[in-house]
């Protein structure tokens, strides 16, 4: 499993670094605060209760100590930019997970220890406060403030360039200000087995949830009848061609896999 992420994590940086194709088909420390608490009051009677073969990755357990070794502890590692505090500092306020962009960065926060099993859906509590100046897939500048990767099964699937590496599936969920919700990218390789979906545009400090229905997205973006178990997820963050020297923010409340 840490090879097959390892593999993953380098396809990614080839992917994330290349132009993108649509499918037809720095706030302070207070003001951040403030912004994701009064959207908490509009959003805590829509969470659904935890059904019994759901997994949840749920960011609002935190009591105090290092950030690091919490997440590290909930099956977490730390790839590029998201190793580095200095580039990528990490917080927890009002029961969300705070990413933020000091500077131009790709970092990734993954999880490789889930137990491989088939989900229908996933549902994602989470918002931006800081947009990446410029980020928009639209105009092909692929950044984000915050995107969630899943990956299905361990299939190599083809690169679509004879030097780069092939990989499993995967279905990349992001939050853009400027695209389309719900319309999916393709990158420039990997377009047999990967695409990045927006899932909205909230406002600044709101936090929203988002849903989405993995089997029909998977069967419907590559043609396949068989849906691969999930594997693995990953946290991104990438304001590496985005103005205001890449500052960003982010956050996330939890993640839900269901059946």
């Amino acid at each position: 499993m840490k090879n097959l992420f390892a593999a993953l994590l380098l396809v990614l940086l080839l992917i994330l670094s290349s132009n993108v194709y649509s499918e037809k088909e720095k706030p302070n420390g207070r003001e951040r605060s403030d912004s994701i608490k009064e959207s908490k009051i509009l959003i805590k009677q829509e969470r659904s209760p935890l059904q019994k073969n759901n997994y949840l990755i749920d960011f609002s357990d935190y009591e105090e100590g290092s950030i690091d070794e919490w997440l590290k502890n909930k099956g977490f590692k730390f790839e590029q930019a998201a190793e580095d505090r200095k580039k990528l500092d990490l917080d927890v306020d009002e029961g969300a997970l705070i990413l933020e962009a000091k500077t131009r960065l790709r970092g990734f926060i993954v999880n490789d220890s889930l137990e491989p099993r088939k989900y229908s859906g996933v549902r994602v509590e989470w918002g931006v406060v800081k947009y990446p100046r410029g980020a928009s897939y639209e105009a092909k500048v692929n950044n984000e403030a915050i995107q969630i990767l899943i990956f299905f099964g361990y299939e190599k699937i083809s690169s679509g360039h004879l030097v780069l590496p092939n990989s499993p599936y995967f279905i990349g969920l992001f939050l853009g200000r400027h695209d389309m919700p719900y319309k999916a990218y393709k990158g420039r390789y990997y377009q047999e087995g990967g695409r990045f979906v927006c899932m909205g545009n909230p406002l600044p400090g709101e936090t929203i949830i988002s849903e989405f229905d993995l089997i029909y997205a998977f069967k419907r973006y590559f043609q396949r009848d068989e849906v691969p178990n999930i594997t693995g997820v990953a946290l991104v963050m990438d304001t590496t061609s985005s103005g205001d020297d890449g500052r960003a923010v982010a956050f996330v409340n939890r993640i839900e896999f269901f059946e």
